[in-house]
């Protein structure tokens, strides 16, 4: 439930009730906005998973890539997992025994499938330590990629998420894919793979796995291996090219702020200003919104105006805004 805004503010005149106020707690966490790149993203994707639909068949490897940290690849990632999630439930009713999506974030050294399996095993809830005999926690076992297997088989496991691609060594790449190839076999599963670069480092590795020199005869060579890649790029600056995007995104977080003096729309106002700040990266313009939300409320002000925007920026170490030239 959304808190209201008090319809005195000025009862609230001391910092501890400002602070105790559930708006603080409310704009902490504004939530994500979809932007044309995350609509466009869920769009490909379901008609990618309704391709494997029924059928069972091997789904396809698909990158979320993009140029830039914070775009929002996570967002596009998570929401893709919970809209086919929902469309299951929907269809099987919420049922125990099916698990149709599996997220797992990049391990720190995933030298070998066995800490892959352990991801897996850990997602599916396994307590993966014992004590010894001097009280010190041991893995119960070296790799749980059977036991992963047998599970997500049994419980229809669809959809597999990877965030943090971008974090594998080089040496990590092939064991890696030729661990998810086995899984996808087994199991069928759509597996998408988030992060800077994941289009480039998907082709790299499986063309290293299948070299697109091999022929099938001396005229005839093969092609190098699709990956099917959603992009998640920064919002551009309003331009006649591209008039709606950005105010687009602040009108969706305009809508949401609760705050006793704040007038409809008034953060399009702003709008050059944030873009100055935040570089049109949703990483940098949510947190921002929500702490000069928070500040408005905690100093009394109410409403989010360019000296509070400029705070926010400060507490969060964002360049101050400067000018956007004739994009703007």
């Amino acid at each position: 439930m959304v808190p209201l805004p008090p319809e005195d503010p000025s009862s609230a005149d001391s910092e501890d009730k400002r602070e105790n106020d559930p708006r603080v707690r409310y704009h902490a966490d504004l939530g994500l906005v979809e932007t044309t790149d995350i609509q466009r993203g869920l769009l490909l994707a379901r008609r990618m998973l309704r391709r494997n639909g029924e059928r069972r068949q091997p789904g396809p490897h698909i990158a979320i890539d993009s140029d830039y940290r914070g775009t929002g690849k996570r967002t596009l990632l998570h929401h893709i997992g919970m809209g086919h999630q929902g469309r299951r439930e929907k269809l099987h009713g919420i049922d125990d025994t099916r698990i149709p999506v599996i997220c797992i974030n990049a391990p720190p050294t995933p030298g070998t499938p066995a800490d892959w399996s352990a991801a897996l095993a850990t997602f599916l809830g396994w307590d993966l330590y014992r004590s010894d005999t001097d009280s010190r926690p041991v893995q119960r076992m070296k790799d749980f990629t059977g036991p992963a297997v047998h599970v997500m088989r049994t419980n229809h496991v669809e959809v597999c998420l990877v965030d943090g691609i971008d974090r594998l060594r080089t040496e990590d790449l092939q064991p890696t894919f030729d661990f998810f190839d086995y899984l996808a076999d087994e199991l069928s599963l759509t597996v998408f793979w988030s992060g800077i670069g994941s289009s480039d480092i998907l082709r790299e590795a499986r063309t290293a796995r299948f070299p697109a020199l091999r022929r099938t005869s001396d005229a005839a060579p093969l092609r190098q291996r699709s990956v099917p890649t959603l992009w998640v790029n920064r919002l551009p600056p309003r331009s006649p090219e591209h008039p709606d995007e950005w105010p687009r995104a602040l009108a969706s977080f305009d809508g949401r702020l609760q705050l006793c003096h704040h007038r409809p729309n008034s953060l399009l106002e702003l709008a050059e200003e944030l873009y100055d700040i935040t570089d049109g990266l949703m990483e940098n313009l949510t947190p921002l919104l929500s702490m000069a939300a928070q500040i408005a409320i905690l100093d009394g002000t109410e409403a989010i105006t360019p000296e509070i925007m400029h705070d926010a920026a400060r507490y969060l170490d964002l360049p101050a805004a400067g000018t956007m030239g004739e994009a703007w």
